[in-house]
């Protein structure tokens, strides 16, 4: 879901997140093929709004030469830049730095009272080295980070993290209970799905909007519990597994009856 497009004139953008519902509608009736541009290749962006009622940008006739992932990566950059400076942070997309550990380049960085956050959107692959590695050039220079992955991106890492979790805390073996978190303390992760509307997953029946990931994780309530990365506890977490295993419980008992 697109959320901002840039005028063809060049005297700005258009950002959902930024106006009103009466604003938006008003955009919509005054608007004109071209006025406005999509971020992903300068074709004509037309606004929008969803069967759920949020507003967004379109490809005029769903046309774009751009890959489906690029759309995606871009349009994940645009909505966590914007929720970001709604949150109070100075923010920017592609900021480069550097430190002892290397060079490196955050899709988003925010900065707010003296904390600095990078955002790492990815839906491409990427081997479990080299998202710790990538990863400890931000923690070795106090930079707070956050892994947003696409779906399958999300499955593919976390099926990682829980073999290594199982090597190397578990001694290769299942432990007693069978189950056990997959994720990794060093590695601050969760899913991002942009459509229907922006919504954050995770392991364990983790959900959040993403304003309340990103307050979260820039307020030190994001956190590694068990195997599970969740915001202050596993409490909610815990609640939505009782509702679903109760749920198919009940299932299993309709479907024999």
């Amino acid at each position: 879901m697109v959320i901002e497009a840039a005028y063809a004139d060049g005297t700005g953008v258009a950002n959902a997140l930024r106006m009103s519902q009466v604003q938006w509608h008003e955009l919509q009736r005054n608007y004109r093929v071209g006025d406005l541009q999509m971020p992903c290749c300068s074709a004509p962006a037309v606004p929008k709004v969803s069967a759920n009622g949020y507003p967004f940008f379109a490809h005029l006739g769903g046309a774009c030469t751009t890959s489906e992932e690029s759309q995606w990566h871009l349009a994940a950059k645009i909505l966590v830049r914007s929720v970001l400076e709604d949150l109070g942070c100075r923010a920017s997309v592609e900021m480069p730095g550097s430190g002892d550990a290397g060079r490196w380049q955050a899709d988003v960085w925010g900065e707010r009272n003296g904390v600095r956050l990078a955002v790492e959107i990815q839906r491409s692959y990427q081997s479990l080295r080299d998202y710790r590695k990538r990863q400890g050039r931000y923690s070795d220079e106090g930079v707070k980070s956050l892994w947003l992955l696409g779906q399958e991106r999300y499955s593919t890492l976390a099926k990682s993290m829980g073999k290594e979790r199982l090597r190397t805390e578990f001694g290769g073996k299942f432990p007693p209970g069978g189950h056990f978190g997959p994720c990794l303390p060093d590695l601050p992760v969760a899913m991002l799905e942009l459509e229907p509307v922006p919504t954050i997953k995770g392991a364990g029946f983790f959900t959040a909007t993403l304003p309340d990931l990103l307050e979260a994780v820039l307020s030190n309530r994001f956190l590694c519990i068990d195997g599970l990365w969740c915001i202050n506890n596993l409490d909610s977490m815990s609640s939505a597994a009782k509702r679903s295993h109760e749920l198919a419980a009940a299932k299993r008992v309709a479907a024999n009856t």
